[in-house]
């Protein structure tokens, strides 16, 4: 099994980064993908539980379910489907105040299988950038709409 970390410092209200961490709509803007839609609505919210994004880059496409919803600290998801020679790929995103609960971290853990054995560091590496800077976006969006509000 393969695994990686990663962790933002964001400088807005932890209700605030949920919002923005939430939104399937927004990683369109920090992944190479031309598009984000929400095949199946999920519970209580769109983005809940039971959710289902798909992240389409011309004909290709990854899947995600979401499976823990806990606003506004916790999302866990799966990838259903990828153009990437892995498996069991499982994500959770936490939110954790900073004192004075103006900022928060968030933590992102992520889990895999490989399909094709000596490919693990690779793929290792290719997702936790690409996590690092969905992460990026989700605080730089999260900052700029705390500053406003």
């Amino acid at each position: 099994m393969q695994t990686f970390s990663s962790s933002t410092s964001i400088a807005a209200p932890r209700e605030i980064a949920w919002e923005v961490m939430t939104s399937h709509e927004l990683y369109a803007r920090w992944t190479p993908s031309s598009r984000v839609d929400l095949e199946i609505e999920g519970s209580p919210e769109p983005n809940g539980v039971g959710a289902v994004r798909a992240f389409r880059t011309g004909p290709v496409s990854t899947r995600e379910e979401v499976t823990v919803f806990e606003p506004p600290h916790r999302m866990v998801y799966r990838v259903l489907s990828a153009p990437l020679p892995i498996r069991n790929y499982r994500s959770e995103m936490m939110l954790v105040d900073d004192d004075g609960g103006d900022s928060c971290q968030l933590h992102w853990d992520s889990w895999f299988d490989v399909i094709i054995p000596l490919t693990g560091g690779i793929l290792r590496n290719l997702m936790a950038s690409a996590v690092a800077k969905m992460a990026a976006g989700i605080a730089e969006e999260a900052q700029r709409r705390a500053q406003s509000a």
